[in-house]
């Protein structure tokens, strides 16, 4: 037994005397790679996914670009630009959302409304319902509700997105070109 003892600790002995070394020589040699690597290559900064594309609408310096279902913009100041996305379509059960202009553009402007055209698929029906969403201070947000008549004239109606009732919270003139 005393022969196998002796066998063990020499074996330990000499993995000992072997890993530090070679451990020692690894470290070394990756604070030496961190070290020149920094310094020979210059980190580059990934470009935002806005860069290359166009934006769907401009209001004021600011840039509006249509994402599925949601709308960023993306403001400058000082050089440094830097994007939010403002509005995300409500989420309905048993709907798939997705973008549609139906005709007309999916991201728009009227001088006074932004107004964002999305197509809403009702799992198992098929088809697309269209919503439309509209904000003039990109705070608060009305969806489309259908149309109206007013001593007959065409009117739009609008409701809060969120709200239970049926009734519009307000209405524009439908003005046919």
């Amino acid at each position: 037994m005393s022969k196998l003892f002796k066998v063990i600790r020499e074996t330990k002995v000499l993995r000992i005397i072997f890993v530090l070394p070679v451990a020692a020589a690894l470290l070394t040699g990756c604070e030496f790679y961190k070290s020149g690597s920094v310094e020979s290559e210059k980190e580059v900064a990934p470009t935002a996914w806005w860069e290359p594309l166009e934006p769907d609408v401009t209001i004021n310096g600011d840039e509006f670009y249509a994402g599925t279902c949601s709308i960023t913009r993306v403001t400058g100041s000082g050089g440094e630009k830097s994007a939010e996305v403002i509005f995300k379509v409500p989420s309905r059960l048993f709907t798939q959302c997705s973008n549609s202009g139906r005709g007309e553009k999916v991201l728009d402007y009227d001088g006074e409304y932004i107004v964002l055209r999305v197509c809403e698929i009702t799992y198992g029906a098929g088809g697309c319902g269209g919503d439309s969403y509209r904000s003039a201070d990109f705070e608060n947000w009305e969806e489309h509700i259908g149309v109206t008549w007013i001593n007959g004239e065409e009117y739009e109606a609008w409701r809060k997105v969120g709200s239970k009732s049926s009734k519009a919270d307000s209405v524009k003139k439908v003005v046919r070109e």
